[in-house]
């Protein structure tokens, strides 16, 4: 599948956004403290495959620095209204800006389709290239 425009907005409407994904590509469940808890799934786009259309003013920021690292992984993006978190910023593995957008803000994604490229990763231990060990109900 190729990229798609999807709309994508918090649970309020008041932020509003438009990214192009390819949801065929891998999207991310992580197991760290922060993922697990808020149920995050991600869908990664390069700034120029998004175009945030309305909220920057209604949105607030949170950032976690993990134990032994020198600065927050992402910034997470929610709506001060309804709370619902949209998006995040951040750098990918080679340094390049970067959006993770939260699959669930998406609207008219295809469900079949998001089930074939969800990838879990251990966010836990840091190693965002493999799972999650067996033994651990991490997700």
């Amino acid at each position: 599948m190729a990229l798609k425009t999807y709309t994508g907005s918090c649970h309020c409407g008041a932020v509003k956004y438009q990214a192009d994904v390819d949801l065929s590509k891998v999207t991310l469940r992580c197991n760290c403290s922060l993922c697990k808890k808020a149920r995050a799934w991600f869908a990664f786009v390069t700034p120029d495959h998004f175009r945030l259309e309305q909220g920057e003013d209604a949105m607030a920021e949170y950032q976690w620095t993990p134990v032994g690292k020198p600065r927050p992984n992402l910034h997470y993006r929610f709506c001060k209204t309804c709370g619902v978190r949209a998006f995040a910023t951040g750098q990918d593995p080679k340094g390049g800006q970067m959006y993770a957008i939260a699959v669930a803000t998406l609207e008219g994604a295809d469900p079949d389709e998001l089930a074939k490229s969800v990838k879990y990763v251990d966010g836990r231990h840091d190693k965002f290239n493999q799972g999650p060990p067996e033994d651990s109900a991490s997700l």
